[in-house]
């Protein structure tokens, strides 16, 4: 049959705690609420006061232990119930005549919001032959506490349950909606990407056009200067005086260190702009075709080399590799003390994963505040001294970092320099 509901308005609804006391006020078993550690008695239903042959006035405020003399046992459940929350029974057996008298408590405990509030009682004095009657209903009355106690027990893991259904619910919709907006992130940033790609790309031309200018259009009017300037003093140069004359000089110097100058910028453009692909290189070539390129200047200078091997593969891109060495071999020839014949060594060292190369001279030395300098751009310590761009170093360390290693410079004043680059081991 459907379950049956109640026909009264909300408002006319029985009040809770009264229904609850108008059942124990009819209830025919012996009921009656302790409280506190000395067992007073609050309430106690008129079954319980038949049984104490006492009227309510009399129950209540008294120990249990004053109404309920000799029973020690019971004392000492409710003593239990008090300690563990949980419900007890127990009977025992009054000698009597004509028959015996047993005794029976059921004593369950009164919570509300995990607390405990008191004890409920239930004290039944019955014969022998109602024994097996007694022990049903505590039976019952244990049962009956228990399935509210897990009853209560099941509804607050409902609620957490649905609370943490509610709670992943709710995440995972924020996931989907975080994840969403990261797939439109990605597509704008690809989008942006791809329009900073084609901006460099625009870029890198303009500046390829632009180098392709200096290669061509600018270094022709100096090549100019350089030649009219040569010209003029070997045709004039018998009816020009000796001011005339350095000025014709200076005039062919300074071209000639502009198209220096504009070589070197050349250069270090096509290294920081070129692709470097890393493959395995041989030292010793590269070192071969070096000493091959600077012999002319060897000779001139009466320099001695020592560039004696082993000479490993190293994983480097050649062109680049081979300007790097370039630039340290004509500095190292270049700045050397007056009538001082340059000496110069170039070996290789194995480090773990690294091939460090060194090229040492005997020049004149870098002070040690000034070594920290000697890679910028246009940095020339001896520049009064000494022919210079001040771009060679600054190649040097963009080179050696385009493919992926270190370079560094050991020194002091008077004493030459040690400069070292390092890359990675080529496998074999």
């Amino acid at each position: 049959m459907p379950a049956q509901t109640s026909s009264l308005p909300p408002t006319e609804l029985p009040d809770v705690p009264r229904l609850a006391l108008a059942i124990t006020e009819h209830a025919p078993l012996p009921m009656a609420t302790v409280e506190g550690a000395t067992h007073i008695v609050r309430y106690g239903n008129p079954a319980f006061c038949r049984l104490m042959r006492k009227p309510m006035g009399q129950l209540v405020g008294k120990p249990l232990d004053e109404l309920l003399p000799k029973k020690d046992q019971c004392l000492t459940l409710i003593e239990r119930v008090f300690r563990t929350k949980r419900p007890e029974s127990y009977v025992e057996q009054e000698p009597s005549q004509p028959h015996p008298v047993f005794w029976s408590y059921v004593i369950w405990p009164v919570l509300a919001d995990e607390g405990l509030l008191g004890i409920m009682i239930q004290v039944t004095e019955t014969a022998e032959v109602h024994g097996k009657t007694v022990a049903m209903n505590e039976a019952l009355m244990l049962g009956s506490v228990r399935q509210h106690e897990l009853t209560e027990a099941a509804d607050l893991l409902n609620a957490q349950l649905q609370a943490e259904i509610s709670e992943r619910k709710q995440a995972e919709e924020a996931l989907r909606r975080a994840q969403e907006q990261l797939t439109n992130r990605a597509g704008q940033l690809e989008g942006l990407v791809a329009e900073r790609t084609a901006e460099l790309t625009a870029i890198n031309k303009q500046l390829e056009a632009f180098g392709y200018s200096i290669a061509h259009d600018l270094r022709a009017p100096l090549r100019a200067m350089q030649g009219f300037s040569t010209m003029l003093l070997e045709e004039a140069g018998s009816a020009l005086n000796d001011t005339a004359k350095d000025y014709a000089d200076r005039i062919n110097r300074s071209a000639q260190f502009m198209d220096a100058l504009l070589s070197d910028l050349l250069a270090l453009g096509r290294i920081s702009q070129q692709r470097v692909q890393l493959t395995s290189v041989n030292l010793k070539t590269v070192v071969d075709s070096v000493l091959s390129r600077l012999q002319d200047d060897i000779d001139e200078k009466n320099a001695r080399v020592d560039s004696s091997g082993p000479w490993p593969a190293v994983l480097a891109h050649e062109p680049t590799l081979s300007q790097v060495l370039f630039n340290l071999m004509s500095n190292a020839l270049k700045f050397v003390r007056p009538n001082v014949p340059p000496v110069v060594r170039l070996r290789a060292e194995e480090q773990p994963g690294f091939i460090r190369v060194w090229v040492e001279d005997n020049g004149f030395g870098i002070a040690p505040e000034h070594q920290s300098e000697i890679f910028r751009l246009f940095a020339r310590l001896e520049g009064e001294k000494y022919a210079g761009t001040g771009i060679g170093l600054a190649i040097v360390q963009k080179g050696i970092e385009r493919m992926g290693g270190r370079v560094g410079v050991e020194s002091a004043s008077g004493q030459g320099s040690r400069f070292w680059f390092e890359l990675k081991k080529a496998r074999m």
